[in-house]
């Protein structure tokens, strides 16, 4: 038994129902929705208004509900979370406003839901172990986002190299150059370089390449976009010049990754976990 780890009770895309505040929710597991539609949600005492690509973390035990003028369909995850060696749980904020940056969370969410309800007899059979590894990722990963205050993130009096690079993973979609990355630390392009190479023993035109590269090694891999729109995700809209770079970075095509790569996901159905709001049967 790995340590902490989550036991999924439930996991799918659903259509929204009862989207009015007079109709409230209090589930017995702890519970994530990301957002394919607008609206509002009162979580206990709290209102929060979100936009496609929010995600809401709500705790086992709370009241909620939801209100929607054009409801549409959300993926959520329950779960019951294991206790950890410190004896402590996770503490996740109840609303992140990612909005049009989600696509790793929903990327995620999609594959949990999948692996889950391709085997829901045992716990630790080793498919239900990698959706319960990906959650913990995922759970771990919205923690470690919640201590990250805009003003910490941003904050050149604070700078650190985790927070440089993790500014950077946020906006590899971008045509990020060199003067822009040393204004967020507010250092001269040049110092900036001679300091990360000293860093980092490699250079920051390169470590910014390989990670586009792994970014669009997890689409390619996890999703059905095209090579293009991949390319366009990781900040490298040409799809000739991003051929070129997977090619120097990876060893193979894009193409030909994505064939290597996708051939777990192959015995798993493409209907997704619910039908019309409702469990399907295992």
């Amino acid at each position: 038994m790995i340590d902490g780890l989550p036991i999924i009770d439930r996991a799918g895309h659903f259509q929204i129902h009862n989207p009015v505040f007079e109709f409230t929710y209090r589930n017995p597991t702890n519970v994530i929705h990301l957002y394919g539609y607008a609206g509002t949600i009162r979580i206990g005492a709290n209102e929060h208004s979100f936009k496609p690509g929010d995600m809401t973390c709500i705790k086992s035990g709370t009241a909620y509900s939801l209100s929607s003028d054009v409801p549409g369909k959300h993926w959520c995850i329950h779960y019951n979370e294991a206790l950890n060696t410190t004896g402590k749980l996770l503490d996740i904020p109840s609303h992140f406003q990612f909005s049009a940056n989600s696509l790793y969370y929903r990327e995620q969410m999609q594959i949990i839901s999948r692996l889950f309800n391709s085997q829901q007899d045992d716990h630790e059979h080793p498919i239900q172990m990698e959706a319960r590894l990906r959650l913990k990722a995922l759970l771990l990963a919205l923690h470690s986002l919640s201590k990250l205050q805009p003003n910490q993130r941003r904050s050149k009096k604070n700078f650190s190299w985790g927070n440089l690079l993790d500014w950077i993973d946020d906006n590899l979609d971008k045509p990020l150059s060199m003067p822009q990355i040393a204004e967020q630390i507010n250092l001269a392009p040049n110092t900036l370089t001679k300091k990360f190479k000293l860093a980092h023993k490699t250079t920051l035109s390169q470590y910014l390449l390989h990670r586009r590269i792994d970014k669009a090694k997890s689409l390619l891999a996890t999703t059905t976009q095209t090579i293009y729109e991949v390319g366009s995700c990781v900040g490298i809209p040409d799809p000739q010049y991003f051929n070129k770079q997977f090619r120097k970075v990876a060893g193979v095509s894009p193409s030909r990754y994505r064939e290597e790569n996708q051939e777990f996901l192959s015995n798993i159905p493409i209907e997704l976990a619910t039908q019309d709001g409702s469990w399907q049967s295992p």
